[in-house]
């Protein structure tokens, strides 16, 4: 849905204001899901305000970001009115991006509109509680944002302490990002062999060295009956980083496990099919590839970091290994592994995890209720 296409309903209307297409990751991911569920659509009026900007741009202190920060801010002065409810999507960190967040919610109060944040930042969902840290003028744009702003969304309880000490007032209401659980088709996660995938940037941040060495640690046990998937743009040129670590990869005898880009679809029928979703990864917010694998009902083998703890339980959704662990790692592939049987209950217990928690139909009636609330508050 765009700014100008009719409006669905004669209820309240919302904006959301967030990077969409052509940028990707989670905010665009989470903007689509609002402006394009049907259930929304169907009770209120979904107007999407696609803020995307030039990736080698965002967050930096330039003029032409200074100028994109005002055309938000009037947009949404332009789009909002009495009654209505924006909510605008974020990372929130650094201060460039805390002040847009001001200036568009300023312009949605001078409206008579309701403001509602979305926090899609990883700091604080990664920090212990109290030691997420920023600047000093990004404590004061959360210092004014906590008087602007009706709420602040988290996508996980792990952020509450850490936003709360710069915002002590607002309400901080906790939704985690969502699938549609029924799409994902489930996988038995007992093949012959069994498949090992990975999804995500070729990057190193994503644990994707410690993944070769632990597979290679496996080799040279024997422990060789098993097909790797590793599922991630590696088209040249795009990213050095991501260059080098294609070419790492490749160097390691493994290229042709490399799908290269993916549809959506693509990426759930390699779920279907795998045994064990291994994700090294050093730092996250709320990965949506874990959502994903728990809806398929993939054993997970992931670092034991907060964003991702939050998320799962050791022992029940799969195995959870401290970072820069290799060995950890390879023991924890290699048990499960051996064990079909373990691996088939495992994915039983993801699966009804992803529909109690991480279900769209949890996700919209939450954040349904947040737009009744304010939209009629607004009125």
């Amino acid at each position: 849905m765009t700014e100008s296409a009719q409006p669905a309903c004669t209820g309240i209307r919302v904006i959301v204001v967030a990077h969409g297409p052509p940028l990707k990751g989670g905010i665009a991911t989470v903007a689509l899901d609002l402006v394009e569920d049907a259930g929304l659509n169907a009770e209120f009026e979904m107007v999407f305000q696609n803020t995307a900007q030039n990736d080698s741009q965002r967050g930096k202190f330039a003029v032409e970001n200074l100028k994109r920060a005002a055309a938000d801010a009037w947009n949404t002065f332009r789009l909002a009115r009495k009654g209505s409810v924006v909510h605008s999507h974020a990372v929130q960190d650094p201060w460039l991006v805390a002040w847009r967040q001001v200036c568009i919610a300023l312009a949605a109060r001078l409206r008579g509109a309701q403001v509602l944040l979305h926090n899609h930042n990883q700091a604080p969902y990664m920090e212990l509680p109290g030691e997420y840290k920023v600047s000093r003028l990004n404590r004061w744009a959360f210092a004014l944002l906590d008087k602007l702003v009706q709420a602040n969304i988290l996508i996980a309880p792990a952020g509450e302490p850490n936003i709360r000490k710069y915002m002590p007032t607002v309400a901080l209401p906790v939704i985690a990002n969502s699938v549609v659980v029924e799409t994902v088709p489930q996988s038995s996660a007992v093949h012959d062999p069994p498949v090992i995938l990975f999804i995500g940037e070729l990057l190193e941040r994503q644990g994707m060295v410690i993944l070769l060495d632990a597979l290679d640690q496996l080799d040279a046990q024997g422990v060789g009956n098993y097909e790797l998937r590793i599922l991630g743009d590696n088209r040249p040129g795009l990213d050095p980083l991501k260059d080098q670590m294609v070419n790492e990869i490749t160097a390691r005898g493994r290229g042709d496990t490399m799908t290269g880009p993916v549809s959506r679809s693509e990426v759930y029928r390699h779920l279907s099919e795998a045994d064990l979703y291994v994700f090294p990864t050093f730092t996250e917010g709320q990965p949506f590839t874990v959502i994903e694998a728990l809806a398929a009902g993939v054993p997970i083998v992931a670092s034991n970091i907060q964003a991702i703890s939050n998320m799962i339980t050791e022992g029940v959704h799969g195995r959870m290994i401290a970072l820069d662990d290799t060995p950890g790692f390879a023991e924890a592939i290699s048990e499960l592994l051996a064990d079909p049987e373990r691996r088939s209950q495992i994915s039983q217990a993801n699966r009804t995890l992803a529909l109690q928690r991480f279900d769209r139909t949890v996700f919209r009636e939450r954040i349904a209720e947040l737009y009744r609330e304010h939209g009629r508050a607004a009125q």
